[in-house]
This record gives structure tokens, C-alpha cells and sequence, in this order.
């Protein structure tokens, strides 16, 4: 990596260091020039913009910064220059996500904005503001390259060969994808004031990169062919495909370090969450695992290892005891779901079952018992599930739900193997913003009797 230039003061350029604390600095240089020149009226849109191309540097491309202001005869440039090739990518996540926001922020307060300067070496992000006669809303929130020929996008080809992850659940990655950036970005937050020993945020974000760089362009394309099922009625309520797909992934010198980078840094972030201490919730245990597995199955690959293909490693049968918590706080909530004439089941937000009416439970052929502390997806037939726990996370991460409060038709898994065709009716119970409750009115379709499922076992 080339050395960037030394700290200027006497000018409007400015050589910040790669941690967080940056984004002040940038912002104050920003604040005195603006000052100086007269601008003030751009002051609020700069030093915003600023400070989240700085944060967005710091995050993704891990190197140090050259900050640079201009004053124009008729606008105000502010530029970030870096040294990693990768580009801005903007995230489209929902409305409450914690990541993601950034480049959409910049384009919604900025004049003009792009990506220029791009070579091996790195690339330079900019924006205008003040500009007579232009205001944000008539520019589009693009982030496109002004001249990227011959460089990768993702910032650094494979050199070491290639993995292959066989039978990848494509829709739980891409929801792990959302929750994995909501974690490193709160990581390296916690970072700036409680280092994290042994934590490499550089190196695990380079392994997620990269994994989900070739996730997604396999998505993209047309091989091989889908295989399961259509994610209608899951809590993503999306239409897009949850196929499996086997992966071919480019892999790089060093790559078993970074993943194993990656496994380190996410697995500190989810101890926080689970203990509290984190603004995102922890992932579901399916998406703990298919992680785990892909990362595995890199480590194990540059090491030699012949690939072992994704087998959906859920234990949805495994009970575990309900958070007391939870029981206090919607104790009403469940007495009536216990007491209940209807058929319903009240799940939390870990997807464990909390209660049960025994009208549901006896259709089912279980006991009440029985269910409580199990999984959700105990109830949802196998080729379905990973469309749920990828729908489920990712309205977990983002807040995002198209299903509930809307009456679905969806099969429902009974206790024999067999299914059931149901009316089902979702809706959540917030008692808290970090506690909630999901209760699922299920009534089976008069008109469709019990089928037996497709390469499905009793669940006894």
C-alpha cells in the first residue's frame, strides 16, 4: 500500500488515520473552511456527508484517509481518498436496520456525488453541495465509479485457488449477510473505546466481502437450477428465490486467516448481544450455523479437506428452557394462548415456542408439553424452513414484514410426518422495543385433509 501524503495543516487537505475517532476531525476541517469561505449555509449538509464517507472508510476499507476540501466559484467538493480499491457498495436494508444507511444519506443531502481516482491503488469518494440552482432531491442516490477500468470491484482477486461450498442455502446467507454487517459495524464502535483483543475487523471484513461477494453473483445468474421452494408466507413475504446453489469462490493468499478473522470477530459481537450489550439482536441458531459452515468448509478446503456439502444442520427438536424474562413480561399474553378454545401458538423472538392452546396442539398430535421450548421451524415443513429463518432474521435486523396481519395459506407440519393445509394468521405483541412476542392463529383448510410430507420424518 502506497504511503498517503503527510498531514497538511496550512491547506485544505487532511491525513487522518483509519479509526473512528477520524470522523471528528474530518468534520472540523470541514467546519473551519466552510467557516472561513463564507458558506455556512452548506455547513450542516457538508460536515454530515463527511463524516459518513469517513465512517464508511473506516468500516469498509481499513487503511488511512486523505481528507480534501475545495471551494469552488460555485460549489463546495469534499473528498475521501483511501487506499483499497474496493468501491462504496449502497445497502438497500430496512428502515430499522443499524447499517447500511450511509451512502444513501450522503446522496440524499449532497448535490452531486460519485466515486473517481479509482486504480490498484485505491479511490477517492466525493461529493458537492451548494450549487446554485441544484438541490439533493434532483439527484439520484448512485454510486458509480468515474473511471474503474481494470479494477475489481471487490478490491482483490483470488490468488489461491479456489473452494467450493456445495448446496449453499443462498437465502439464509443473504440474511446473514444484513446481520453480519449490523454486527461488525457495532464491533467496531465498541472497538474505538474497549479494544478487542485479538479481534482482526480488517481481516474479517475482507473474508465477508469476499464470501458474500461470490454468493451473490451466483444468485445473479442462471445455474444451476432453483431447487426448493418459494419463501410465500415466511416473514420475508419476498418472491425472491431461497435456492441452494454450490458456490465456486476465487480464494486469495491468507484467506484461511481472514475467515477464521471473520468467525472470531462475529462470535465476540454475538456474546455482546446475547448479554445485552449490543444495539442488534443475536442471530437465530440457523444462521449461526450456516456461517459456521461455510467458513469451516474454506478453512478446511485451503488445508486440503474435499468439500462436504450443506446438510441444514437445524436441531429444531432440541428444547431448551422459555426466557423467564419473557414469561414475566407477557404473562397474560400466554395464560390466554394456554387457556385458549382457538388454535394459536405464541412464539418469541429467538423463534422458540412459548405457548400453545391445546386445540392446536391436539390437531397437530402433540401435547402442549411438548411443543414449549421447541423451535418454531418444528412446525414448518423442511423444504420451507430456510425461507423462514431467512425472513425471520432479516425482520429481526431490519424490522421489515410483509406477512404480518395478512391471512396466509401455508402447509403446516404434524407431528407424524404428515401435512396439513392451514389458514394462518401472524401477528407480534411488542412489549418492549427489544422484547417481542409472535402469536400465529392456525386453522386448518376444511377442503385439503392431511398429506404426507415430501422426504419428511415423524418428529417425535
Amino acid at each position: 500500500m502506497p504511503t498517503p501524503p503527510a498531514d497538511v495543516q496550512s491547506g485544505h487537505r487532511l491525513h487522518l488515520s483509519g479509526e473512528m475517532r477520524s470522523a471528528r476531525r474530518a468534520r472540523a476541517l470541514v467546519r473551519e473552511v466552510l467557516t472561513a469561505a463564507g458558506r455556512v449555509e452548506c455547513l450542516d449538509a457538508a460536515e454530515l456527508a463527511c463524516t459518513e464517507l469517513v465512517t464508511n472508510a473506516v468500516l469498509h476499507a481499513h487503511t488511512d484517509l486523505v481528507l480534501t476540501v475545495r471551494i469552488g466559484p460555485g460549489d463546495v467538493r469534499v473528498e475521501v481518498r483511501d487506499f483499497n480499491p474496493a468501491l462504496p457498495v449502497q445497502r438497500h436494508y430496512g428502515v430499522e436496520s443499524t447499517t447500511g444507511r450511509g451512502l444513501g444519506l450522503v446522496a440524499l443531502v449532497t448535490d452531486t456525488h460519485g466515486v473517481s481516482d479509482v486504480d490498484e491503488h485505491g479511490k477517492t469518494v466525493w461529493f458537492t453541495v451548494g450549487a446554485a440552482g441544484i438541490g439533493p432531491a434532483q439527484h439520484t442516490a448512485q454510486w458509480e465509479p468515474e473511471s474503474a477500468v481494470g479494477v475489481s470491484s471487490a478490491g482483490d482477486r483470488g490468488t489461491g485457488g479456489t473452494v467450493q461450498l456445495l448446496g449453499m442455502p443462498v437465502g439464509l446467507w443473504l440474511a446473514a449477510l444484513e446481520h453480519h454487517d449490523a454486527l461488525l459495524r457495532e464491533l467496531a464502535f465498541v472497538h474505538v473505546r474497549h479494544p478487542v483483543h485479538g479481534v482482526d475487523l480488517a481481516a474479517a471484513d475482507r473474508a465477508r466481502r469476499r464470501i458474500s461477494s461470490a454468493v451473490l453473483a451466483a444468485q445473479a445468474s442462471n445455474e444451476p437450477p432453483p431447487v426448493g421452494a418459494s419463501p410465500h408466507g415466511c416473514l420475508a413475504g419476498s418472491t425472491s428465490s431461497y435456492e441452494a446453489r454450490d458456490i465456486v469462490l476465487d480464494v486469495a493468499e491468507g484467506m484461511s486467516a481472514d475467515v477464521a478473522a471473520l468467525q472470531e470477530a462475529l462470535d465476540v459481537v454475538e456474546a455482546f448481544a446475547r448479554q445485552g450489550r449490543a444495539l442488534v439482536r443475536p442471530g437465530l441458531p440457523e444462521i449461526v450455523a450456516v456461517r459456521d459452515w461455510a467458513c469451516g468448509q474454506i478453512i478446511a478446503q485451503l488445508g486440503g479437506v474435499a468439500p462436504a456439502p450443506w446438510r441444514g444442520r437445524f436441531d429444531e427438536h432440541r428444547r431448551s428452557a422459555t426466557d423467564p424474562d419473557a414469561a414475566i413480561q407477557f404473562e397474560g399474553v400466554l395464560a390466554d394462548v394456554r387457556r385458549s378454545s382457538r388454535r394459536l401458538v405464541a412464539a418469541d423472538d429467538t423463534n422458540r415456542i412459548v405457548a400453545v392452546s391445546g386445540p392446536l396442539a391436539s390437531t397437530l398430535g402433540w401435547s402442549p408439553d411438548e411443543l414449549v421450548g421447541r423451535r418454531i421451524v418444528v412446525l414448518i415443513p423442511e423444504r420451507l424452513r430456510d425461507a423462514h429463518v431467512a425472513g425471520f432474521t432479516r425482520h429481526l435486523t431490519t424490522g421489515q414484514s410483509h406477512v404480518l396481519g395478512s391471512p396466509l395459506a401455508l402447509p403446516v407440519l404434524r407431528a407424524d410426518g404428515t401435512e396439513l393445509d392451514c389458514h394462518v394468521l401472524i401477528d407480534q405483541i411488542r412489549h418492549t422495543p427489544a422484547r417481542t412476542l409472535y402469536l400465529a392463529a392456525i386453522d386448518p383448510d376444511p377442503l385439503h385433509p392431511p398429506q404426507v410430507a415430501s422426504a419428511a420424518s415423524p418428529n417425535r
